[in-house]
């Protein structure tokens, strides 16, 4: 993989097909998570992507009367209180905004998930562009957070220092060239650190050419 660069067409970055269908599956996974929590909504919310024609992913916008807080704390981190301190505000809060907002995170994730899907790679190993519109920016930074959140939370990390020992284990691995074994105990874990690091390096230097073009325009 390599990160993002500008270019004339837009941000690029370069993945493998193997790269791009593990992270896309991920994507498709926090979108079916969201879709568990949150449930079914109207069709003016519905999917239009080839994304969602694809899984079948339903649309996520419910009626307030139907709006329930999160169980899974995953998914309570995407969609998190507004008021923790104030469990009335929250639950109002969240009746007005959690369906519009689970919405917005859910095309946003397709939107990723159609780029990565995007292009037929005769290579499986070579690396292909993945090209990311000035438009389209800010969505897909938005998605590949959103999927770190996720990440984040099934790995259990709270801190700062957490994260980097996970960055140092990965490379470590690496570094070592280990075998690895998918009946491994610790297989899942590892399986999600690599993912988890892979979309933090694409989200960071997404952000900081969006940041560094920010800096430079006139005000």
């Amino acid at each position: 993989m390599r990160p993002f660069r500008r270019a004339r067409r837009g941000y690029v970055a370069e993945l493998s097909a193997a790269e791009r269908l593990v992270l896309a599956h991920v994507v498709g996974d926090v979108v079916e998570l969201l879709q568990e929590q949150v449930g079914p909504g109207s069709e003016e919310a519905a999917p239009t992507s080839e994304a969602a024609t694809i899984e079948g992913v339903a649309p996520l916008s419910a009626p307030p009367e139907e709006v329930r807080a999160p169980t899974d704390p995953a998914v309570r981190r995407l969609l998190p209180d507004a008021a923790p301190e104030d469990a009335g505000v929250s639950a109002e809060f969240r009746r007005f905004t959690q369906g519009d907002l689970a919405a917005e995170k859910s095309q946003r994730l397709l939107l990723l998930a159609d780029l990565l899907l995007a292009g037929d790679p005769q290579d499986a190993e070579a690396l292909t562009p993945l090209v990311v519109r000035p438009d389209d920016a800010r969505r897909v930074a938005g998605a590949l957070t959103d999927v770190r959140v996720v990440l984040a939370e099934r790995l259990e990390l709270r801190t700062d220092d957490q994260v980097e020992d996970l960055h140092d284990e990965v490379l470590a691995r690496e570094a070592a060239d280990v075998e690895e074994d998918e009946g491994a105990p610790d297989a899942a874990r590892r399986f999600l650190a690599s993912v988890f690091l892979m979309s933090g390096w694409l989200q960071e230097s997404l952000v900081d050419l969006m940041l560094a073009e920010v800096r430079r325009s006139p005000r």
